[in-house]
């Protein structure tokens, strides 16, 4: 709701402006392209795709996670897939994964239940090696 936030001043919202017309610009023009793209590909063509995508979204939803769904952070047991839970009232979500998976199938579903900080460790040490390059 409007008034929560702090209050910024004209002259603090130029600047947050000014700093921020960069990201501004990189948004406006992929979104520009974006559907420019969607156009080309087809409305109709571009809904049948996202309906697949949210079925099979669903279906390794429903084979990979217990309760096939988020969860609160203090219910994954799985370290590795707890999600970073910042200081504040927001609580993020994530996942855990059912039990009595295969080796192969638990890998897959892991790598798709991991959440973004752990995800990018992961990929620091494929790129950089052993240590934590950030």
């Amino acid at each position: 709701p409007a008034g929560d936030g702090p209050r910024v001043s004209p002259a603090q919202a130029a600047r947050l402006r000014a700093w921020n017309s960069l990201d501004w610009a990189l948004y406006a023009h992929l979104n520009r392209s974006f559907w420019r793209r969607a156009e080309a590909f087809g409305a109709a063509r571009l809904q049948e795709e996202v309906a697949r995508l949210r079925q099979h979204r669903t279906a390794l939803a429903r084979r990979c996670l217990r309760g096939g769904g988020p969860l609160p952070a203090r219910a994954i047991p799985d370290g590795r897939l707890r999600p970073f839970q910042p200081p504040g009232r927001a609580q993020i979500l994530g996942y855990a994964l059912r039990a009595g998976l295969p080796p192969a199938e638990r890998e897959r579903c892991a790598r798709l239940a991991t959440p973004e900080l752990q995800y990018k460790d992961i990929l620091d040490r494929r790129q950089f090696g052993g240590g934590n390059a950030s």
